[in-house]
């Protein structure tokens, strides 16, 4: 591929610079504070929430600074429905991947009996 082909290419709606200012205020977490995180100038955290894209590094330790995986805004695969866009309202979902994640002590996780559990779902 050359690179007219991608210059034409359709691009993505996501403002990244806003994005993670979202997450920000939602984090509660300021520009200083970023600046810290990431050890730049304030300046920079500024310039960095003005664009709307950025290269894979920059995404990538600004993920790790504000604790949340910016790339899965690009993240697409084929027959993903994504139920937060507005303009697929009435789409019937006919199945759903759900991650959950959950600290447990080991006297908890051994109360769930968890293993136990999951190899009988997998024997049926």
């Amino acid at each position: 591929m050359d690179f007219q082909y991608f210059y034409y290419m359709k691009q993505s709606n996501i403002f990244i610079g806003k994005e993670i200012a979202e997450i920000m205020s939602a984090k509660k977490i300021t520009k200083a504070e970023l600046a810290r995180r990431l050890e730049v100038r304030p300046q920079s955290v500024d310039y960095l929430l003005t664009r709307k894209s950025i290269d894979t590094d920059t995404l990538y330790c600004v993920s790790k600074a504000l604790d949340y995986d910016f790339a899965q805004l690009y993240s697409i695969k084929i027959g993903q429905t994504n139920f937060d866009n507005k303009k697929k309202a009435g789409v019937e979902m006919k199945s759903a991947k759900i991650v959950l994640e959950i600290e447990l002590s080991k006297e908890d996780f051994d109360n769930l009996n968890l293993n136990d559990k999951v190899s009988d779902f997998f024997e049926k």
